[in-house]
């Protein structure tokens, strides 16, 4: 799959209602193209597993501004779980990935961001053929059993590790055979153990944390 989106990017882009903008699955979405950087960071020698725990190699720092963040997070707190790098840097990840897509025409910008939420900000989709070109590439490989390319690859083991696979094919007949052929292929994306429980646990948490400062949002 060469979209010329970066990861995060392409997740968004999935997550949107293309009339309205409107983001869905926000929390899983969110932590999602949070988990991004870290994924590429692990495919490109900037986050190795040592004693099974991801920490940050030493190498130069990458140039991408949050994929840097996330990489400076990893040297700042190396004790700290990786669910607490994806919150620190999950506003910053989505801005960036919503700033791309404006760049690249795929979306409008509409409405204010209140408090720094994206809740209030809409992005409708200006060329819904994008999104249906991308879920018909990743028909092929989920529903259609093609190999898939190390992009889509990736893409795959983070939708799947957020729980997204209804953004993927949201009218295939067999969601658990959805699931179950994208859990197939996320684990083969390097360390997928630490990769998806860091964006489970983050969930987690940031559910933990809402529904503590909103009483009765999840009853």
């Amino acid at each position: 799959m060469r979209t010329g989106l970066t990861l995060g990017e392409q997740v968004v882009l999935l997550g949107l209602e293309e009339d309205s903008g409107a983001l869905r699955e926000p929390l899983r979405v969110g932590f999602a193209v949070a988990a991004a950087p870290l994924l590429e960071l692990t495919r490109s020698g900037h986050v190795v597993v040592r004693d099974g725990k991801l920490v940050a190699a030493e190498t130069a720092p990458p140039t991408e501004p949050v994929a840097a963040a996330l990489a400076e997070q990893l040297r700042e707190r190396p004790d700290a779980s990786p669910q607490v790098w994806l919150l620190a840097i999950r506003e910053r990840a989505l801005s960036a990935a919503y700033e791309g897509l404006q760049r690249k025409g795929l979306v409008r910008e509409e409405g204010k961001r209140v408090l720094g939420v994206f809740g209030s900000h809409r992005y409708p989709v200006t060329d819904p053929a994008v999104p249906a070109d991308l879920r018909r590439e990743l028909a092929t490989v989920v529903l259609e059993g093609q190999e898939p390319d190390a992009e889509t690859a990736a893409l795959i083991a983070l939708l799947h590790h957020a729980g997204l696979h209804a953004l993927v094919l949201p009218d295939a007949d067999d969601a658990k055979a959805v699931e179950a052929r994208m859990g197939a292929i996320a684990e083969g994306q390097g360390p997928a153990d630490q990769l998806g429980d860091a964006v489970q646990s983050a969930l987690r948490a940031l559910v933990v944390l809402t529904a503590a400062s909103v009483p009765g949002m999840f009853t």
